[in-house]
């Protein structure tokens, strides 16, 4: 195996030549060619299991790399083994043929304040297929990636009053639908990365890759990116491609070009499955620079990124209303040509490792981001928290992750829809604390208990004369990820 002289690396052309360089060499992409140091740090990263929290659709960027090699075995904290599939899985394989699959569910209890005490659970089952197009077709750097979606459950807006923060498993609707089918091309030893196809952002922007250790929208995408914008978030997909440049292994530029649908991400149940663009009425552009390290090439791993989005599809604030009522008391609302505009700022950094020979430690992350243009449900949001990976030296793979989140609603969405119209009172802002503890009893399988206490719970598509001042939810969450389950090769998307 080749290694890269680095200083001999070409420098990324302007953005446009290289796009259209990049597509051109697609057809050479075929040409063998020494494996590059650069893509096999890359490759022994993804494949080296950081994250076993993943749901089916990979949410890391640059899953972290090995840590130092302990002198005796540490214990893997593991109370039992399923891993009864790696010969069929590795058979497969041989094939370039990767099975991908997960069960998520979120259950909790609304134990005090909100709107009403209850219980409400959502579901959400994904089943995958990534084909290595290298050894089925002799196209190198080339994966076709295909997953479906079904997701089941009302939420906990009934009971806590809650509607802009949310369990990550909920909705927009209960469909099964279409999440991904692309085309996923890697070139210049993986300097450069193309996603072109139906796509949605699950792990691409504006987000963390610890981000599903949470229950909320914290996962995977914020709730001002899911909101303040057309664009078709997970599960549901668009038409639309992604290009990264990667100058280093640290450090990347990631821009990508989508269908904004304006109407049919809250309102329809067959979106994935109409691959038509009959609604669409915009485009989407999200772009992030960043800085990101793991246990590959820091004792210490960090993220540093910032980013924004672009949004010229149409909407009006009937969107902001998630419910028929609502919607029907608003029916008087704007329409605005402004496209939207927002950006953000995140930051992640691990501070504490008791154990130099283990991946166990603190890490610290807080982020900021604001509407610049254009009406949008969310003004600004500020989170900050704190995921300790390994809080017991037995239990390496369990962690307990804190986070709070303060939501700035929007003043043109709060006169329209806060004012009492009707008997409306959505509250100007909101803070939600959660503390989430994920027990691994096993790879693949994830249990693990909630608190979430809320300030001023938002009232979204709520009718009522009474203001609500705060809600607390006591639940558990339950992640079975299928290849760690069964000890299933993967082939994850690496963004």
């Amino acid at each position: 195996m080749q290694s890269i002289n680095r200083t001999s690396h070409r420098t990324t052309r302007a953005i446009t030549a290289t796009v259209a360089a990049a597509i051109l060499s697609m057809a050479a992409a075929g040409a063998a060619h020494a494996q590059s140091a650069y893509l096999n740090s890359i490759l022994n990263a993804r494949n080296d299991n950081d994250q076993p929290l993943q749901t089916a659709q990979d949410q890391s960027q640059a899953p972290a790399g090995t840590a130092a090699q302990a002198t005796t075995p540490a214990p893997d904290g593991y109370l039992f083994n399923l891993q009864v599939g790696k010969s069929i899985g590795q058979t497969l394989a041989n094939q370039g043929i990767y099975i991908d699959g997960s069960y998520i569910n979120i259950t909790g209890y609304n134990a005090g304040g909100g709107n009403q005490n209850g219980t409400y659970s959502d579901g959400d089952a994904a089943l995958g297929i990534n084909l290595d197009m290298n050894k089925i077709a002799g196209i190198q750097g080339a994966q076709i990636h295909f997953y479906v979606d079904d997701r089941q459950g009302p939420g906990w807006t009934k009971f806590t009053g809650v509607g802009t923060d949310n369990t990550f498993v909920f909705g927009p609707n209960d469909a099964f639908r279409l999440t991904e089918l692309d085309w996923d091309q890697s070139l210049l030893n993986d300097h450069i990365r193309i996603l072109v196809g139906r796509i949605d952002d699950l792990g691409d922007f504006d987000t963390f890759d610890f981000a599903c250790q949470f229950v909320d929208y914290t996962c995977a995408n914020t709730s001002f990116f899911y909101y303040n914008n057309s664009n078709s978030a997970n599960p549901v997909s668009a038409w639309g491609g992604r290009i990264t440049f990667k100058p280093t292994l640290q450090t990347y530029f990631r821009i990508a070009a989508e269908a904004s649908d304006g109407d049919g991400f809250y309102n329809r149940s067959n979106e994935g499955w109409n691959l038509s663009m009959t609604h669409d009425n915009g485009v989407f552009l999200p772009v992030e620079f960043g800085y990101k390290t793991d246990f590959s090439s820091s004792s210490y791993p960090s993220q540093y990124d910032v980013g924004g989005f672009y949004d010229s599809g149409n909407y009006s604030a009937t969107l902001f209303a998630k419910d028929a009522v609502t919607q029907a008391l608003v029916a008087s609302t704007y329409s605005d040509g402004v496209p939207r505009e927002g950006f953000w700022a995140q930051a992640a950094q691990m501070v504490y490792r008791p154990d130099m020979n283990s991946k166990r430690g603190i890490t610290l992350f807080g982020e900021a981001e604001a509407m610049a243009t254009g009406q949008a449900p969310i003004a600004d949001e500020f989170d900050a928290g704190m995921v300790w990976r390994g809080p017991l030296a037995s239990r390496p793979n369990d962690s307990l992750n804190l986070i709070a989140e303060y939501y700035k609603f929007s003043n043109q969405v709060y006169s329209t829809i806060g004012t009492p119209i009707g008997q409306i009172h959505q509250s100007k802002d909101m803070t939600a604390l959660q503390a989430t503890y994920n027990f691994v009893p096993a790879p693949g399988l994830v249990i693990a208990p909630f608190f979430e206490y809320f300030i001023n719970p938002d009232m979204d598509g709520m009718v009522t004369s009474n203001r609500l001042k705060s809600a607390s939810e006591v639940g558990g969450m339950l992640q079975v990820i299928l290849p760690d389950l069964l000890g299933l090769p993967t082939l994850a998307r690496v963004n």
